[in-house]
């Protein structure tokens, strides 16, 4: 399965979580923390409305991982493909409202 990241004073350790209830989606799994089945490992970005109104709390926070952000890398032609050029522009939208907020450290590396 899936095994949690968690960071401190620069060592890194990865922890294999069992339980009875396993989700594969960031935002089932948040939601199952909010119902009381247990503890998620989220973005913050995701679990940010959750933590502010109180539903949620978070632990662990010393050992929080950071978040680089994205890295898109690309051959610097001139004329990037438009399928390309949709997935740039896309990135860049959706990340605003998190970046905004402070949530989402930006790193994301286009044209």
């Amino acid at each position: 399965m899936f095994a949690w990241t968690f960071e401190r004073d620069g060592k890194s350790r990865q922890v294999s979580v069992d339980g009875r209830v396993i989700v594969n989606d960031t935002d089932l799994a948040v939601r199952a923390a909010v119902d009381g089945l247990g503890i998620a490992y989220a973005a913050e970005a995701v679990a940010d409305p959750f933590l502010r109104s109180g539903q949620l709390i978070p632990v662990l926070e010393d050992w929080s991982p950071s978040f680089e952000g994205f890295f898109l890398y690309y051959p610097g032609h001139r004329q990037v493909p438009v399928a390309l050029r949709a997935l740039i522009d896309m990135l860049r939208t959706a990340r605003g409202p998190a970046l905004d907020k402070g949530l989402i450290k930006h790193s994301l590396a286009a044209d």
